[in-house]
């Protein structure tokens, strides 16, 4: 069992625990990776929280609704598990209008999901770690005291590390998925 504040892992959702695809509005369309479970089990077993973080426009774009989302989570939560803490999500895009419309301060690369983390779940980032397939998802651990890996399972891996490049920012490892950030993580 974690403890309260203890060590957190940050993971990305599309691309890093289900296949990258289009926009998933239905729990039918999640496709787990390879290792992704056996990887959770392996945080859990070494006291690290679980948060998955994730950008979700297709909300304000109109394609399913907070509720269609919560059934995606409620069905990933059970093929993972139940092991992650948490789901937090960014509905917004800033290119639409409506509810979801515009600017925020959540959609990454702003850290706002993390910061959202850290004050409703009493998680640290001290020695935590962040994975995910893209620059945004990297960047948004950019002035934080976190561990970052960028991996190889989801976006195409080159032209996210130009953006990485373009914006100064280097990843504290590079794996091909989950399983290998893991291994990496934990045996420091």
């Amino acid at each position: 069992m974690t403890t309260p504040g203890g060590r957190t892992a940050f993971l990305d959702r599309d691309g890093t625990i289900n296949r990258e695809q289009s926009f998933i509005t239905h729990p039918d369309q999640l496709v787990l990776l390879p290792g992704v479970v056996e990887a959770l089990h392996r945080l859990a077993a070494a006291d690290v929280r679980i948060v998955i973080v994730t950008n979700q426009s297709g909300i304000a774009r109109g394609l399913y609704t907070q509720t269609g989302l919560a059934r995606v989570h409620e069905t990933l939560h059970q093929r993972l598990d139940r092991l992650p803490l948490a789901y937090l999500h960014c509905p917004h895009h800033p290119d639409f209008d409506g509810p979801y419309g515009g600017p925020c301060t959540c959609r990454k690369p702003a850290a706002g999901l993390l910061h959202e983390a850290e004050g409703l779940l009493d998680v640290s980032f001290e020695d935590g770690l962040l994975v995910g397939d893209s620059a945004r998802d990297l960047l948004m651990a950019k002035d934080l005291p976190l561990r970052t890996v960028h991996v190889r399972s989801g976006k195409p891996f080159a032209a996210e590390a130009e953006k990485l490049a373009a914006a100064g920012f280097t990843a504290d490892h590079v794996a091909d998925d989950l399983a290998t950030a893991v291994d990496w993580y934990l045996g420091r």
